[in-house]
């Protein structure tokens, strides 16, 4: 049957399906098929423009855009590194309709919300106020708590860069409608000392009787590293002020171990069985509680939530990609933190996993590291995959810790695992050499989208010579955790070669073991690259090692807590 046969109704729920860029395509393909969609009303849902090519506020001028806007009900448009206050104006008056909006990591923040947020958007992802200063103006903050209470939002999700005590979202929010869903992302950096400097007046401020009263009905809270929690323990001042008497809560933190903290329904959800992982069951969390490393606190209002069976089965698919499932193969001992299920397995060990587990997992991570005995396990033996096995088919996600590879390796993973997208590579310096030289080997075989690598003294012309070979990527990571000493001389040659060839590319983030100016010499030559292929999507960030922020690193590790192992 011909597509514009159908009823407008159905053709419609059948065009939704479709990914936005494959939207785009379709739409422009024919004016017959921009008459059909004219034809009647016709709500489109899921406009993403993050996370691709498409990720520019160029793409607004497309037709779909300028015809059918009216019709949008989702528009997501984080991460687009283009857009600001001044440049989405002209676009956003169209979406009339519109009802989940998210700008977060773009140029635009609270501040802007009256010019950019549409009169019936009840969803509103947005950056939290750009530093202490434009928070302390009184006008700023009145006028903001005056949209959110015309508005009268249901879900929010406020972005923190700059994390200042008085600036708490909590406290913003104060007094406010009740929101149904708030979620706060701290997207902190490693050193904020420069920060705390210029506001120490407003710490010394702060009354130590006040409390929160809840104005939510589920609150997620994401802190992503902080460095000197000790310092840095009184960031989220806001959690730590809210009556819990009127709460139950999930408090999940990964620093040099992992700690969780929950009310004492939630104990239920924990089946503890691994080396360094505790659970405190307490009303409330302890007064000495430091909020460093990764934490997900997770807290939902008594008045307005019921507690069924409903609840907590939601609250368990939650969870379900915080932890992996471990499987120990000294004993074949199988441990889960939690009663969901899970797609994620973390194994260590690893000769031949493939042919000892019967599990068709999705996401693997292979380690060095026993969280039976919570001791480093280095394996003489190196590992392979085996062609015949079908444990791997549907392998999307591969993490490699530390593991000794066979020189076929990588030729059988890219052969046997036809829909991995995703591989995060974790190695110490003395086993780069034999890693690089086969992933050369066989890298033209792969069909990723995304890769990491973490190690030390890295070759970035030999690694992007062999990253260019594989034009599919589309986010790459490079994090040197050390460098030999004085040498800041890197060729940037193959990585612009590399910038060429892979045309989806939307983020390239380096984090080098370099001075400032060594830096600047890696970065500018890319960033000039970019603007002379008209690449307005692509996000290219060169920075210290560990202090910055990449807000596309989610998708190399299934956690937000950041388990490795």
């Amino acid at each position: 049957m011909n597509f514009l046969e159908f009823p407008v109704e159905i053709g419609v729920t059948i065009f939704n399906y479709l990914d936005t860029k494959t939207k785009i395509n379709v739409y422009n393909c024919s004016e017959q098929i921009k008459e059909y969609f004219a034809l009647g009303c016709c709500f489109l849902t899921n406009i993403v423009l993050s996370r691709s090519t498409l990720a520019t506020v160029k793409t607004l001028n497309e037709k779909l855009f300028l015809d059918l806007a009216e019709y949008i009900r989702n528009l997501n448009l984080s991460g687009v590194q283009d857009l600001t206050v001044q440049n989405l104006k002209p676009h956003i008056h169209r979406f009339v309709n519109l009802k989940s909006l998210d700008i977060t990591f773009t140029n635009i923040y609270l501040t802007d919300i009256e010019e950019v947020c549409p009169a019936k958007v009840k969803n509103i992802g947005i950056n939290f106020f750009r530093c202490p200063s434009s928070y302390r103006n009184d006008s700023n903050k009145v006028r903001c708590r005056n949209t959110f209470k015309e508005r009268q939002f249901e879900a929010v999700h406020l972005v923190v860069f700059e994390y200042i005590v008085t600036a708490c979202p909590l406290l913003f929010l104060k007094g406010l409608p009740m929101i149904k869903k708030l979620k706060v992302t701290i997207s902190g950096s490693g050193n904020m000392s420069d920060v705390y400097a210029d506001v120490g007046d407003l710490l010394l401020s702060i009354n130590d009787r006040y409390e929160i009263e809840p104005n939510f009905n589920q609150l997620t809270y994401q802190l992503n590293v902080l460095a000197s929690p000790h310092r840095l323990s009184k960031q989220l001042e806001g959690v730590s002020r809210l009556i819990f008497s009127q709460l139950e809560y999930i408090c999940i933190r990964h620093l040099t171990k992992i700690d969780i903290y929950v009310s004492p329904i939630f104990i239920n959800l924990f089946t503890i069985c691994c080396t360094g992982v505790e659970v405190t069951v307490s009303p409330d969390l302890p007064p000495n509680f430091t909020m460093g490393g990764y934490v997900v606190f997770k807290a939902w209002n008594k008045a307005t939530t019921k507690f069924d069976k409903k609840f907590f089965d939601k609250v368990l698919l939650e969870l379900k990609d915080y932890f992996p499932t471990y499987v120990c193969m000294h004993n074949q001992t199988r441990m889960q933190l939690t009663n969901a299920p899970s797609s994620w397995f973390c194994i260590d060990h690893c000769v031949n996993f493939e042919k000892k587990i019967s599990d068709l997992p999705e996401k693997v991570t292979l380690t060095d590291f026993c969280r039976l005995d919570g001791e480093i396990m280095r394996g003489r033996m190196p590992i392979s995959l085996s062609w015949k096995s079908e444990v791997t088919h549907r392998l999307t996600f591969l993490s490699i810790n530390n593991i000794l590879l066979r020189r076929d390796f990588f030729v059988n993973l890219f052969t046997v695992c036809p829909k991995l997208v995703t591989l995060d590579v974790y190695i110490e310096n003395e086993m780069i050499r034999d890693y690089t030289k086969f992933l050369s080997r066989a890298i033209h075989l792969a069909k990723l989208k995304n890769f990491m690598l973490i190690s030390d003294d890295i070759d970035y012309n030999k690694v992007f010579s062999i990253l260019s070979k594989c034009t599919s990527l589309e986010n790459v990571h490079i994090r040197e955790r050390e460098r030999v000493a004085n040498r800041e001389d890197v060729t940037t040659a193959n990585i612009v070669v590399f910038i060429q060839k892979c045309v989806n590319l939307y983020s390239l983030f380096i984090e080098a073991d370099m001075t400032g100016e060594g830096l600047t010499m890696l970065m500018a030559p890319l960033r000039i690259q970019a603007q002379m292929l008209g690449r307005d999507y692509l996000c290219i960030e060169v920075c210290e090692s560990y202090s910055g922020w990449n807000p596309f690193q989610d998708v190399f590790n299934p956690s937000p807590l950041q388990i490795t192992n």
